[in-house]
């Protein structure tokens, strides 16, 4: 297991273990739902995350594409707020208190997943969750 450390958060990862859950994966939560918030997401979900949270997410092993969940939580003036996590394999070493900030008010954190619905595949017995929490336009015909 590696180890990285993520503001004031520090976890042990296993890129290789993630990868192969991910493998077995068919898609993210969004297109197991395809509710139009979560169509909304996945039309913008390259662009939604930012480099450095892509660049945490290719680390870890995770595949961005495949969110364990995505939500939608209303309005904020144009846009819209949404929350999800991506599962991977790890512990948390040090579980900290602080969100980290990638800019634009996109923020993450880590968190350990067993406060959270199971995973549909096989992460191992120690699984964590990369939280997040951003705002996003409407960018899709139907409207909310």
């Amino acid at each position: 297991m590696e180890q990285i450390q993520l503001g004031d958060q520090v976890i042990r990862f296993d890129r290789d273990r993630t990868r192969l859950a991910y493998s077995s994966m068919k898609g993210g939560d969004a297109e197991r739902c395809g509710c139009s918030y979560c169509r909304n997401f996945a039309a913008q979900r390259s662009t939604a995350y930012p480099e450095v949270f892509r660049s945490l997410l290719d680390q870890l092993g995770v595949d961005p594409e495949k969110e364990g969940e995505v939500y939608e939580s209303g309005p904020e003036g144009s846009l819209r707020m949404y929350g999800g996590w991506l599962y991977f394999s790890g512990e948390l070493v040090h579980s900290g208190e602080r969100m980290t900030d990638a800019g634009s008010g996109f923020q993450y954190w880590f968190a350990d997943a067993k406060n959270l619905p199971k995973p549909e595949v096989d992460f191992g017995s120690s699984v964590l969750a990369v939280e997040f929490w951003t705002r996003l336009p409407w960018v899709i015909p139907d409207q909310p």
